[in-house]
């Protein structure tokens, strides 16, 4: 009995000693060159040179250390390759792209991002891509932010990628549920404040979705 306990110890402990290996291997502690160059929003990292863009994605280990000691450079999850990559500092993080990619605008879509969730079903992508295309204002309506979860108001945003991009870059607006009804936006309003400097609420523009579409979008919605 004393000899399985023992086992049973020494197991814990190895477990416990990869997983603690395994964080400081995410966190980059194992790195010790700093190699990357991290001006203004521009990084320069194993050869090739880095700009801001906006998108959807989950942030990785850390992949290399900046000039700067505050400064890493952490990998996007959803792109091994590192075209995309993350400058992240105590207080700031930005998704860059490598300047040689050129991020597909248009084309075959291949990959939609809906509040943060990477989807690749074909049927939710055709759907998706004809309620895009055909999409107009059915109406109009008040909102104190579009990104709050209400009673009423229940709204993703929405992430495009296209001919394989690993990131979904191209924005879309949000798509969910107003008043029960499926909708995808089409123009929010930019901020404004009143004569007070409180916050007036945005206007919102939005299609109905057809009922056809209903189906494939409750499946990824919750």
């Amino acid at each position: 009995m004393k000899k399985k306990q023992m086992i049973l110890r020494c197991l814990l402990i190895l477990v416990l000693a990869g997983a603690v290996v395994f964080k400081l291997w995410e966190s980059g502690a194992f790195i010790g060159n700093r190699s990357a160059e991290i001006r203004s929003n521009h990084v320069t990292w194993n050869g090739k040179e880095y700009s801001p863009i906006s998108g959807a994605y989950a942030e990785g280990r850390t992949i290399a250390k900046g000039k700067e000691a505050d400064w890493v450079v952490n990998a996007v999850k959803e792109d091994p390759s590192h075209t995309f990559i993350v400058a992240r500092s105590f207080l700031d993080d930005y998704l860059l792209v490598s300047n040689d990619y050129a991020v597909p605008v248009s084309g075959k879509l291949t990959t939609v991002s809906w509040n943060g969730t990477y989807i690749s079903d074909p049927l939710f992508l055709d759907a998706v891509s004809s309620i895009e295309s055909t999409k107009t204002d059915s109406f109009t309506y008040q909102t104190e932010g579009i990104f709050e979860r209400k009673e009423n108001q229940h709204m993703r945003e929405l992430y495009f990628a296209y001919e394989n991009c690993p990131v979904a870059t191209n924005y879309k607006g949000y798509m969910g549920k107003v008043n029960g009804e499926w909708v995808i936006t089409t123009h929010i309003s930019q901020d404004s404040r009143t004569e007070d400097g409180s916050p007036k609420p945005h206007s919102v523009s939005c299609y109905k979705i057809p009922e056809e579409y209903r189906d494939i979008l409750s499946k990824y919605f919750s």
